[in-house]
């Protein structure tokens, strides 16, 4: 489907774009002049919107008027204001609402999470608290205005509810990053920026480039005055490193992980090995992850996992058996060919094995992904929305609370991620990191580093370059990068 839009405001053409997604899933958009709506040729793939407004007594009307595909027209106010930051912020919501409202009328559609695009709609409640309502007259705002759901409303209370009782982050501290660009394989709906194996040749070279990262980050952090807060080494998979080569990483991280909590991702069941599992123990990490994404073999084979379901078992057993008593299993909801019984299956079989904390991700197809090269569709939005329901019915039957969540473009049924957690285990670098609350100092190819400021909301980001060679050739600039954003 093609969006066509006549507007003298295109720098908001994305955000309409993005509210027509909710409704028709992928579409490419483009501007056009209003001389030439009228003369435009229209097709049933094809939806014009005419934007056009008015202002009156410090109120200004956005009027958004709708032809081909749908005929119809709605309209939305908003006060004007004199800092253009909230000016903007209220156009821009006052636009997404009023299209919202004319495709759920047009469509007779109503989606889970209302007129919501954006990643992170705990946000929302917390900006509504920070007005001085409770967290129940803010989940019951975001509700009212935004269109939400009364189960995402829930959803939405239980999270904020747990993210209540974590420790806030203090200005003077800092969440660590350590991406490991590594996988063994390459699975299907993954937009990471990373790489096979392959031969191994990279290895000797990214990890000398990250130890000296690490070295520099050492001497950052004495002189700015920052202390850590956690640790969280991701990839990729770290554990696709040898044992040599992450024992080296995690040695040098030690110094570093002083503080609440230390993650590494051990992620694919094909690359955990007593000997593995031992260099995480040994450098004083306390949580780790255990990823199955489904328990049915045939659907691992089609998606590029190297691995069966029996080999999670076994992986997340020994982990067991060796003293690990903090695990995170990952789930997808919508997996190419599974349906809701095979996801039933995978639940009761994960259920079965008592993870700490899971995490229900909803299928997103990525452009850069294999099963979007290969232009495999989406799943059914409805039949994704009941395994996500299922998902929280089998946490919450082991004890697991919600207390965090995300959402992304091209999602299934335009749902979203959801981790839960046995009270007391819930990773704080996943909440600080995705809620954008506290500092990130992030290590290693592709990884961002952020500095918060709490007051005003302001939030500079320093990137690493994400290709592993140019990252070894270019360590020294990603180190300045860092050194300039605390200047």
């Amino acid at each position: 489907m093609e969006l066509l839009i006549a507007t003298d405001w295109p720098q908001f053409a994305n955000d309409l774009a993005d509210v027509a997604r909710i409704f028709y899933g992928a579409l490419s958009y483009r501007t056009v002049p209003f001389a030439d709506a009228s003369q435009t040729e229209l097709t049933e793939d094809t939806l014009l919107l005419i934007h056009r407004e008015s202002a009156e007594s410090g109120r200004v009307k956005v009027l958004l008027e709708a032809r081909g595909r749908v005929g119809d027209t709605a309209a939305e106010t908003y006060e004007k204001c004199a800092d253009p930051l909230s000016e903007k912020r209220l156009h821009k919501r006052a636009l997404k609402l009023a299209l919202y409202r004319l495709l759920k009328n047009a469509s007779g559609i109503t989606p889970p999470w209302g007129s919501l695009t954006g990643i992170r709609p705990t946000r929302l409640v917390w900006a509504e608290m920070e007005k001085g309502q409770t967290l129940a007259q803010a989940v019951d705002t975001v509700r009212r205005v935004f269109d939400v759901s009364p189960e995402k409303a829930a959803l939405l209370r239980e999270i904020v509810s747990s993210q209540q009782t974590l420790p806030k982050p203090s200005g003077r501290e800092t969440e660590i990053y350590v991406g490991i660009p590594f996988c063994v394989t390459r699975c299907a709906y993954c937009s990471f920026l990373s790489g096979e194996l392959g031969d191994g040749r990279l290895v000797e070279p990214y990890v000398a480039a990250l130890l000296k990262e690490i070295a520099f980050v050492k001497e950052m952090l004495k002189e700015t005055g920052l202390s850590v807060s956690t640790v969280y080494v991701g990839g990729g998979t770290p554990t696709a490193l040898p044992a040599e080569a992450l024992r080296q990483v995690l040695l040098a991280l030690e110094p570093l992980a002083v503080g609440r909590e230390f993650t590494v991702e051990a992620g694919r069941p094909d690359t955990i090995t007593r000997e593995k599992l031992k260099v995480i123990m040994d450098s004083g990490a306390s949580r780790i992850s255990v990823n199955p994404q489904t328990f049915h073999d045939e659907t691992l084979r089609r998606i590029g996992r190297a691995h069966t379901a029996k080999q999670t078992e076994e992986a997340f057993y020994l982990a067991r058996e060796m003293g690990f008593r903090d695990i995170n299993m990952d789930l997808i909801a919508g997996l190419p060919g599974e349906d809701l019984p095979m996801f039933e299956e995978t639940l009761r079989r994960l259920s079965a094995l008592q993870p700490d904390s899971v995490t229900v991700h909803t299928l997103s197809i990525k452009h850069s992904s294999v099963l979007h090269l290969f232009g495999a569709p989406l799943p059914d939005g409805e039949m994704v929305a009941r395994m996500q329901h299922l998902g929280r019915e089998a946490a919450h039957a082991m004890g697991l609370k919600a207390y965090y969540l995300y959402r992304q473009k091209y999602m299934a049924g335009a749902l979203e991620n959801v981790a839960y957690a046995r009270p007391g285990l819930e990773c704080l670098y996943n909440v600080r990191m995705m809620e954008e609350t506290g500092h990130v100092l992030a290590l290693g190819a592709g990884g961002i580093s952020k500095r918060v400021w709490p007051s005003g909301g302001r939030i500079a980001r320093a990137p690493n370059v994400g290709n592993i060679e140019e990252y070894i050739a270019r360590v020294d600039e990603m180190c300045e990068r860092k050194r300039a954003l605390w200047a």
